[in-house]
């Protein structure tokens, strides 16, 4: 199989397909935002955003693997956006953590090899620019391996804490789906647009644009909540 990729027939089959879903992603994840929440075109739009997400993750993996010199850490980048994406979804079949439900070996594993692959990106990246080695992989790798390590953590921490804020599934919810989409915009940015400069420029203008939005979106929830709304009020809510 390999030696078929060398060669440079499959290849280029793997990468139409990673463009393809790609695509799928960054545009129907704005179509799920856009409807009401929890509806049924909501759901299946971002249902398609998911799966288009794990076709990205998977081609990802394979091309990083065939080309280990020179697209092995781009594989890393594909596992930490699945990992986003991933927990987001899986919120939605955690409602009851406030009431003693437990993560599924599933959740365990996400969160687990994710915390592996963003805590490697990180140190990896922090021991680069600390010996001066200001490149523009150092850069990606300290930011994603912090942004992923610390979403793991808050993971982790809410499967285990003794208080629970029945909402959490909702804010993990969004923060998930929504940083995932960031990660996939930043790769559409740095393949397509040659005007941005410097190239860690490229990479990073959705994070910093993005990143603020969704603090200042889940801030927005948390406020409406603490004047008395409930989750019910703002989306269709199926218990799983």
């Amino acid at each position: 199989m390999f030696a078929r990729m060398d060669d440079g027939y499959l290849v280029p089959w793997i990468l139409r397909v990673h463009a393809i879903a790609g695509g799928i992603a960054l545009v129907v994840a704005p179509l799920a935002m856009a409807l009401p929440k929890g509806g049924t075109w909501h759901r299946r739009w971002g249902k398609a955003y998911f799966y288009s997400m794990v076709v990205v993750c998977i081609t990802a993996v394979v091309l990083g693997i065939a080309h280990y010199q020179r697209s092995f850490w781009l594989a890393l980048v594909g596992v930490f956006s699945f990992h986003l994406v991933a927990s987001g979804y899986r919120s939605l079949y955690l409602k009851k953590l406030h009431e003693g439900l437990k993560p599924q070996p599933t959740d365990l594993w996400l969160h687990g090899i994710a915390g592996t692959v963003n805590g490697g990106l990180l140190i990896w990246g922090l021991a680069h620019l600390l010996m001066g080695q200001r490149d523009t992989k150092a850069m990606l790798f300290t930011v994603f391996g912090a942004i992923g390590s610390y979403m793991v953590v808050i993971q982790l921490h809410r499967f285990y804490k003794r208080k629970h804020d029945k909402r959490e599934w909702f804010y993990g919810h969004i923060s998930g789906m929504l940083g995932a989409y960031i990660a996939t915009l930043s790769a559409f940015s740095a393949v397509n647009l040659e005007m941005i400069r410097p190239t860690w420029l490229k990479w990073l203008w959705p994070t910093l644009v993005g990143v603020p939005l969704i603090i200042l979106w889940t801030g927005h929830y948390r406020r409406r909540f603490a004047k008395g709304a409930r989750v019910r009020d703002m989306a269709e809510v199926r218990i799983r």
